[in-house]
């Protein structure tokens, strides 16, 4: 029986040191992964932050070019008028145009009615200036003849 039961022991040792060395060797397998897992999350983190960089200056050149494609249809905008625009604008243009010539019109028909009025004001006081030294004269003419007919009855004047 000692020599079985020596067997057995030397057998648990045999297990044991195999499972010690199975242990081990799970541990240096792990700890080989975990370094790789280590190496492989890395290496991803740069080719994320690569790729983002990359992505962000092409989203900066794409950006730049919008900007000047904008700057452009901005000084277009300001040079050219699109059909519908021109229109619109042409047609207020000749509604304001033709309001103004109305408005001109009538001040200038006014003031040819003030001009029309006051050149018949003025004649009728040239008329009335010329009538006045005629009668002015009738005046003096009828005081004199009045003067004579008043000295005659007196009996100052035959």
């Amino acid at each position: 029986m000692s020599r079985l039961l020596a067997e057995r022991i030397a057998h648990e040792r045999e297990l044991r040191v195999a499972e010690k060395a199975a242990f081990d060797h799970e541990r240096e397998l792990r700890t080989i992964y975990d370094q790789h897992e280590r190496e492989l999350r890395l290496q991803t983190e740069a080719a994320v932050e690569k790729t983002r960089d990359t992505q962000v200056a092409e989203l900066e050149r794409r950006l730049e070019g919008m900007n000047e494609f904008r700057q452009q249809l901005n000084l277009q905008a300001a040079t050219f008028l699109t059909i519908d625009r021109w229109e619109r604008e042409h047609t207020l243009l000749v509604e304001r145009h033709t309001r103004d010539i109305a408005a001109l019109a009538e001040r200038v028909g006014t003031e040819e009615r003030v001009t029309t009025r006051q050149d018949s004001a003025a004649a009728s006081l040239e008329g009335i200036r010329s009538n006045n030294r005629w009668l002015i004269g009738i005046a003096i003419g009828l005081v004199s003849t009045l003067g004579l007919v008043a000295l005659h009855v007196m009996g100052i004047v035959e």
